[in-house]
């Protein structure tokens, strides 16, 4: 017998759900195809059509520009309509996108204004889906086990992250970059079929009397008024335009100024990603949850610091580079888990996409600004300097998180209820 719309999550852990195994397997090639195509794209725009510096940065800035445009209008659709339909249009779309750009190489009409223009619409449709999971997954996921179904789809990041540089090292090698993108429409195909076969029904959104503005307002009027959803807002801002700084002149510090296998450093830095994520669940049954935010803070920010302050010997500081690189990387996963947990519990379901927007717009612009301030700072800063503005970013990102309740919470409570310092945490 299907279960009813209003049924909730089956109880008793991940590994007797389901439709969350078969969503994760999805989402988890999903993941490596996009990891993928992050290289594959750049490098399509290099190979083929001689892009310089500037055109990459444009690139990247036509990527990530619908986070700050698009994500609120498109979190009053989440809120308005029913999100699975959504996340099969958002990845169908995707794949459509992506598996054109090879098409036009292949017919010799790709130029770098289409790029530019499938690029942009790539990223509006990777708005779209994120924006979906993170209002979907507590759909047919018990509030007991959000924390460590988001941990394991931040793993999964993690482990694409790490083995996605080698992996596409291979595939370039055997194949094209362009090819290489039309691995990653498939694996976008993967996740659409992974989604059919969640059987879950998902109940129609509760309607709302109020206009799409109405709307846009509330979502954001929630997430400044919450002192919680403030503090991790500004916070994530902050390490995402650290973040956007930090790597580029990390790139160009490492194989330009100390010659480094950027590619190898970056694979095992990002290990440390897929350790935090794998983590977080554990840390926070042993450490109350505002331990857990401070201590994550802290493996960003010193690292980053630390960084271009290191010296000596080629093989020697290799080691320590990469070893503080694995500790940012396992910082960040960190954070990212306990946040999407933290955000999931706090905020109403009728709420949920238009607050996720919001804090995307603003994280997420983060990163453009990054662009820019790398952009302006590279006119007259060598790439150490650069790092060291970085981890200024980096430190003033852990400012939100003291100042807020955040390092007085114990743990997340049965039913998503949060727990603050004068509560006993859940048996």
């Amino acid at each position: 017998m299907m279960p009813s719309a209003t049924q909730a999550p089956p109880q008793g852990g991940l590994r007797r759900n389901r439709d969350f195994q078969i969503f994760w397997i999805g989402e988890t090639i999903s993941l490596f195809g996009a990891e993928v195509s992050l290289l594959a794209l750049p490098i399509t725009a290099l190979v083929v059509l001689g892009a310089d510096a500037a055109d990459l940065g444009l690139l990247r800035f036509a990527e990530y520009l619908p986070f700050l445009v698009l994500a609120l209008p498109l979190g009053v659709l989440v809120d308005r309509r029913r999100r699975h339909p959504l996340l099969v249009i958002a990845n169908a779309a995707r794949a459509l996108l992506v598996g054109a750009i090879p098409v036009l190489a292949a017919l010799g009409w790709l130029t770098m204004s289409w790029l530019v223009v499938l690029a942009t619409g790539i990223g509006t449709f990777t708005v779209l889906f994120d924006l979906c999971l993170m209002a979907y997954l507590p759909k047919f996921v018990a509030s007991e086990d959000l924390l460590s179904a988001n941990g394991r789809v931040s793993m999964s990041q993690a482990a694409a992250e790490v083995a996605g540089p080698g992996l596409f090292g291979l595939l370039v090698h055997w194949l094209s970059a362009s090819l290489c993108l039309a691995l990653n429409a498939g694996s976008y195909l993967v996740s659409v079929l992974s989604l059919l076969l969640i059987k879950r029904p998902e109940p129609e959104p509760t309607r709302v009397a109020g206009t799409p503005w109405q709307d846009l307002y509330d979502g954001l009027r929630f997430l400044v008024r919450s002192p919680l959803m403030r503090a991790v807002t500004i916070a994530g801002s902050l390490y995402n335009l650290a973040w956007a700084i930090f790597q580029t002149a990390f790139l160009v510090y490492m194989n330009r100024i100390l010659g480094f296998n950027v590619g190898v450093v970056l694979a095992v830095g990002a290990a440390g990603g897929l350790a935090g994520a794998a983590c977080a669940p554990w840390l926070t049954r042993r450490l109350p949850v505002g331990v857990t935010y401070l201590a994550a803070a802290a493996a960003i920010a010193i690292p980053a610091l630390v960084i271009p302050a290191v010296s000596g010997q080629k093989a020697a500081l290799a080691l320590v580079v990469t070893a503080l690189l694995v500790l940012m990387n396992g910082g960040l996963a960190i954070f990212s888990v306990l946040t999407a947990t933290l955000r999931q519990s706090v905020t109403p379901d009728g709420l949920m996409g238009r607050v996720v927007a919001g804090y995307r717009a603003l994280v997420f612009g983060g990163i453009s600004l990054g662009g820019l301030v790398t952009a302006w700072l590279g006119a007259f800063a060598g790439p150490r300097a650069i790092l060291w503005v970085a981890g200024l970013f980096f430190v003033a990102a852990v400012a939100p998180i003291l100042l807020s309740p955040v390092p007085r919470l114990r743990g997340f409570g049965a039913g998503g209820r949060l727990l603050s310092g004068t509560e006993a945490p859940p048996e």
